[in-house]
């Protein structure tokens, strides 16, 4: 019976250094996910407005920075959902924040906990993340005015991670800047000093707005900052991928909620130190990408998703990756779609009755801060041609609009009607309509929240006719 039991546990003790090399080979992920912020709010990029963010400047000098990096929907929902399991909005069906997914798609949890990875996440989660370890330490209401944060859960979560030995990865996600911009010191932004962005109206009530979403942005600095310094402290930085991302953009007009830049760009950093050398890098990429990228990194085979693998791009092998983004606005009853390569932009807007509205902003009682600033903006455009003119690039859309986004970063001059680009607006109308075939994507005006209302409506009237149904019963007995 010995020779049994010396061999098990020989074979014990093989599969425990098995284990121990994978987790010493596999990299680890942490990946930190801000909470509406725009990529023009940080420092390291080119038109950086005015913010303070030295931890993400100093982690875009470590790493690689994507210059053409955006998310399908400038929504919370749809865009976590999209880096996440790796969809795009047709083929999940989160298309807003009202919508839900058709099914339970598998998500980075569990592609990288096929190989042997232990996942959580810290913060908001804003769909079902049970797949994930729930890692304690940051508050998870975007909505919450005293949001809190601490890093301690994360280095235990860490560190169980490693008792088992096991690689992680977790998702670090923030609620900065997401409303209601009450965290933060905005005094640190002198109103005289913000840099108010061109497509807006320049009133005392934005610069305010754009003070406060300022703070809450170096709040999210110290954040990565934090983070950072905690993969020092336990000698980890070398074996960890560190991603950041910021989200989709600003709730401001043309940003949150809109398929302009203002809301779809992000800037995207990936530091792996001695692996991936520091560049910055023009290759057209999309949160979709990001769980194959994980995967990839972590030695495994690429999920069936509408991402595939930066790798090659984070190695310095190439600065293609896609001839373009894959833009999406469906919510409130408005529809738009749109492509972006790294030259131009092409937005197409079906014809429809109504114009562009968004009731958190411009609903006339709403509380929110940027809704003040928009009341402020009605009210200088009634003597103000000029900010008349910035409310209507907001609310009214021709059929076609087409940006070159070089020289036009914050797409003002819309080129669909300059005969000069027929040419290009053609082409890329051409592809647009290819993606939505290919991927079986229409234009609909249905807003999700008028579906769920009319269920809860039909839902009540069932049960009312239930009710009345029973008394009869009762009464006829």
């Amino acid at each position: 019976m010995k020779k049994p039991i010396r061999l098990l546990a020989g074979a014990v003790l093989a599969a425990l250094f098995a284990t121990s090399v994978i987790a010493e080979e596999k990299p680890n992920f942490v990946i930190v996910l801000a909470d509406d912020v725009s990529w023009s709010s940080f420092g390291c990029v080119d038109s950086g407005l005015y913010t303070r963010t030295p931890n993400i400047d100093k982690l875009a000098g470590q790493g690689v920075r994507f210059t053409n990096f955006s998310g399908s929907v400038a929504q919370c929902g749809p865009l976590r959902h999209e880096l996440y399991t790796g969809l795009l909005p047709p083929s999940s069906g989160v298309y807003s924040n009202g919508s839900k997914p058709r099914e339970n798609y598998k998500n980075i949890a569990n592609f990288l906990g096929d190989l042997g990875y232990k996942v959580g996440l810290t913060g908001k989660t804003h769909f079902n993340t049970a797949d994930f370890h729930k890692v304690p330490g940051f508050t998870s209401n975007g909505n919450d005015s005293a949001p809190t944060w601490e890093m301690s859960g994360v280095k235990q979560f860490i560190e169980s991670s490693q008792s088992e030995n096991k690689p992680f990865c977790v998702v670090v996600a923030s609620v900065h800047a997401h409303h209601p911009w009450t965290m933060g010191d905005p005094s640190n932004f002198p109103l005289d000093q913000i840099v108010v962005p061109p497509h807006m109206v320049d009133t005392p009530v934005t610069r305010e707005a754009l003070a406060k979403h300022a703070a809450e942005v170096e709040v999210l600095d110290d954040q990565v900052g934090a983070t950072m310094k905690l993969l020092d402290d336990m000698k980890l930085a070398e074996n960890t991928v560190l991603i950041f991302l910021s989200e989709q953009g600003t709730a401001l007009p043309n940003g949150k909620w809109s398929v302009y830049d203002y809301g779809t760009k992000a800037l995207c950093l990936v530091r792996w130190p001695g692996k991936i050398k520091p560049a910055v890098t023009d290759a057209v990429a999309m949160y979709c990408d990001i769980s194959s990228t994980l995967v990839d990194i972590a030695g495994g085979e690429a999920p069936a998703t509408d991402g595939t693998s930066l790798l090659s791009v984070l190695n310095g092998e190439t600065s293609h990756h896609r001839e373009h983004a894959y833009l999406v606005h469906q919510a409130g009853g408005y529809t738009q779609r749109a492509i972006r390569n790294k030259e131009f932009k092409l937005v197409w807007n079906p014809e429809r009755k109504v114009d562009y509205y968004l009731d958190v902003l411009m609903e006339p009682k709403s509380g929110k801060f940027f809704a003040k600033a928009w009341r402020e903006w009605l009210g200088k455009a009634q003597t103000d041609p000029a900010a008349q003119a910035q409310i209507d690039r907001v609310v009214k859309h021709p059929e076609f609009e087409l940006y070159s986004i070089q020289e036009d970063p914050w797409e003002l001059d819309n080129l669909a009607n300059n005969p000069e680009y027929s040419p290009k607006l053609a082409e890329m109308h051409a592809q647009l309509k290819s993606n939505m075939e290919t991927l079986n994507d229409a234009f609909s005006t249905v807003d999700p929240k008028d579906l769920k209302r009319a269920k809860k409506a039909k839902a009540e009237q069932a049960d009312r006719s239930d009710k009345k149904e029973r008394r009869r019963d009762r009464k006829n007995k």
